[in-house]
């Protein structure tokens, strides 16, 4: 734990302390004038020298990302600093420590540059080479008909570095500076250095995420090659060694074993170098770690006592633990755990209570972990839901424990879909703005709102808009907690985590992995091609295009809700009001029903929603052509309507009682009918509801000419064709403008003229 530093003043750290720790809110500027020390994470280690000045780029976190440790008693000056305002403030009053700072942070960034150097270099090689020791040992079993164990880590989940500051170059030229010229240099303004000290955080900042993030990959390959357990490949190697039945084999086990072990020497040799925590000392920590509450008895298995491994982790109070507890029992013991009586509607409230309870603290505890440090009890807990393995069967069991191990989506040309664990780590790191909540409100009109009614002062919503905590939180509250029972589906019988009964029999068959998902949602683009394009306002004032528009498709994000259900939910069409962002559908993890069933349902809602946004104000007015405004003008008069016959208007009047009078669900299930049915050239749809589908959903172009074989068809697609044809014409024209005075078409609008041609 950092010793207790007084602001504004002189303060001695003894050798051992720590000045600062990891992960503590930031507090201040440092300026170490006498003594040594290091600040140190699990990859890094850096010295730090009398002249040296900490804790500036933690600021902007908030945190402080790695441990100052003295080596020997250091003499610190500690300045109160937490935010861009107060930094040009101290600089404008010590203009003498500028230079200092720009040399202590150019120093610090050449050597972290080198030290992420070299795990870049090992990240290329070892991945192939744990791969090439899986593929040999695999080969040896075949060759002895043993079976091989499967371990599909092996080898597998590189990684490429994240793009560079654009200013990474120069600062390294600019450390070879002396400090003395850049004390003279910015000692002349503060404005200058303070511009030279942000850019050089950024770099900074950068190159210690680097470090942490190869350092993580490094350390879960060397895992692979061996750790404290059975699953690894150098386990494998001594297995086969003693099994083998020829000689031969027995030599090529013994040389792998010894490969591995060189391999991991290497390893630990180079985090040795880097100064980052030696890798026995991770191994260690990590064997821990993976058994949760603490060692499991001879025989146990990982998932035993798994309720008392996950509150143990969390560190709840012993009396919520025996409370929690104590009500799960009573679930566990309930004849009908779907049954509606008063008594046992409490009894679900209270769990659920303590369930999102619980997963807010252990989300935060393990926010920074590998997932090879994380219980496999927390794991299964994170991911799905589940709190305890007698309540479901032991089939269940290794079924769930099977399918935690599937990889993160990488939005390569596709969505990008999330567990929920996933989008809050989002949320939290800022990647993602919080998600409207029931009340159709962003978060920073919430925290208006509070204010205007005097919950909270105008300083506190500040705070509280720039605080990730707080942002987790009304994440957890308004987007997880209230959409987990509605994409269940079940809103009168819902629990937060898994029972035997909700998951029905085989969990494997309902999962929705992302790769499922991601099929689906490209199948759903082949067919219906503009689902997912809008159109935007172009400029170009270097090219003198003052405007003009361009097509771009905008992928959903898509959160998969830890639960089995049959609901899919539009939450929101686009994000933060800005109309490129994309819209956020949710799911459930184990669908009851086809996973093309729920995003035909949804998409439908998500035409009608975002046409909605588009139109504004003008979104069900006839005057102004457009989806929402024909389908509300179709479904108001469909009465009077003569292209409608006697039985089709029975079937609009019993889908509007279905969708209880809301003209969104009505089109919805028209939607799912044109996806589904017309598709294939079944007329489900009357004629007027056909040709606003045809209109304003056109399927792609060669599904297109072979339903236009069929008259109906042929009628419905003719206004499509002659507005599309109208469209190119405009743009072919409006292109031909910019290019007669000899400018080449952008790409952003050649992808556009793209678009209309080829659909």
């Amino acid at each position: 734990m950092a010793i207790t530093m007084k602001m504004n003043a002189m303060n001695q750290v003894p050798v051992g302390e720590k000045l600062f720790e990891a992960g503590t809110e930031s507090s201040g500027v440092f300026v170490v004038l006498k003594g040594r020390g290091k600040l140190v994470n699990s990859s890094v280690c850096l010295p730090v020298v009398s002249g040296d000045f900490l804790g500036i780029w933690d600021m902007s976190a908030g945190t402080y990302n790695t441990d100052c440790i003295a080596t020997e008693e250091m003499t610190v000056f500690a300045f109160s600093a937490t935010s861009d305002a107060e930094l040009l403030t101290f600089l404008d009053g010590n203009k003498e420590y500028s230079g200092r700072v720009t040399a202590t942070f150019g120093r610090l960034i050449t050597e972290l540059y080198t030290k992420l150097g070299c795990y870049l270099q090992e990240a290329k090689v070892l991945p192939n080479a744990v791969e090439e020791l899986y593929r040999q040992y695999c080969a040896r079993c075949k060759t002895e008909e043993l079976r091989a164990a499967d371990f599909p880590s092996a080898g597998k989940g590189g990684i490429e570095p994240s793009e560079s500051p654009e200013w990474l170059e120069y600062y390294l030229e600019a450390a070879k500076i002396p400090g003395e010229a850049q004390k003279n240099y910015f000692t002349c303004g503060a404005k200058v250095a303070y511009r030279h000290i942000k850019e050089q955080v950024v770099i900074l900042r950068w190159l210690f995420e680097e470090c942490e993030k190869f350092g993580a990959f490094l350390r879960r390959q060397g895992s692979v090659l061996i750790n404290g357990g059975a699953d690894n490949l150098f386990f494998y190697f001594c297995a086969l060694e003693e099994k083998a039945g020829t000689e031969e084999t027995r030599k090529a086990a013994a040389l792998l074993r010894e490969v591995a072990e060189k391999k991991l020497a290497e390893l630990a040799a180079l985090f040795e170098k880097c100064g980052g925590e030696p890798f026995e000392t991770y191994q260690k920590k990590r064997d821990a770690r993976k058994q949760g509450a603490g060692h499991l008895a001879e025989g146990e298995e990982p998932c035993e006592h798994a309720l008392e491994q996950i509150l143990s982790f969390a560190g709840v109070s012993a009396e919520t633990g025996a409370e929690f507890t104590a009500l799960l029992k009573d679930f566990a013991t309930l004849e009908d755990k779907t049954s509606t009586e008063d008594e046992v509607r409490r009894l679900r409230r209270k769990l659920s209570d303590y369930f999102y309870q619980v997963y807010e603290i252990i989300f935060r505890k393990t926010y920074r972990m590998d997932d090879t440090d994380i219980a496999l009890p927390v794991r299964l807990f994170l991911e799905f839901g589940f709190i305890d393995e007698t309540l479901i069967s032991r089939a269940q069991l290794l079924e769930l424990e099977k399918l935690v191990s599937e990889p993160v989506n990488t939005e390569a040309d596709g969505c990008h879909i999330f567990t929920v664990r996933e989008w809050l780590s989002w949320v939290y790191e800022g990647k993602r703005e919080p998600s409207k909540n029931e009340f159709d409100q962003e978060y920073s009109e919430m925290l208006r709102e509070l204010k205007k009614s005097g919950q909270i002062t105008e300083e506190e919503e500040k705070d509280k808009f720039k605080d990730y905590d707080e942002r987790l939180h009304y994440e957890i509250q308004n987007l997880f907690r209230y959409n987990h029972r509605l994409v269940n589906g079940q809103l009168s019988i819902f629990v937060p985590f898994l029972y035997e009964e909700l998951l029905g029999g085989d969990p494997e068959r309902s999962f929705l992995s992302k790769t499922r998902v991601q099929t689906a949602v490209d199948k759903l683009r082949s067919v219906d091609f503009s689902l997912f394009y809008r159109e935007f306002l172009y400029m170009n004032k270097d090219l003198g295009i003052e405007k003009e528009y361009k097509m771009a498709e905008v992928l959903p994000d898509i959160i998969l809700f830890p639960t089995m259900g049959s609901k899919s939910i539009v939450w929101q069409d686009i994000s933060c009001r800005r109309r490129d962002t994309p819209g956020r559908f949710l799911l459930p993890l184990f669908a009851e029903v086809s996973v093309e069933d729920l995003l035909i349902r949804v998409c439908g809602r998500y035409r009608w929603e975002l046409c909605r946004t588009v139109q504004g104000a003008a979104w069900n007015n006839i005057q102004i052509k457009s989806l929402t405004s024909e389908y509300t003008d179709y479904l108001m008069y469909y009465k009077k309507n003569r292209d409608i016959s006697e039985e089709r208007k029975e079937r609009v009047k019993a889908q509007l009682q279905k969708g209880k009078n809301n003209y969104r669900e009505v089109f919805a299930m028209d939607y799912e009918m044109w996806m589904k049915n017309e598709v294939n050239g079944a007329m489900k749809l009357n004629k007027v509801a056909r040709e606003i589908m045809a209109t304003y959903c056109p399927f792609e172009k060669n599904i297109r000419a072979q339903l236009m074989q069929q008259p109906a068809f042929e009628d419905a697609m003719a206004r499509y064709r002659r507005e599309s044809m109208k469209k190119l014409r405009e743009i072919e024209l409006r292109h031909f403008a910019i290019t007669k005075n000899g400018i080449e078409l952008p790409q952003e609008l050649v992808d556009t003229m793209a678009y209309y041609k080829n659909h």
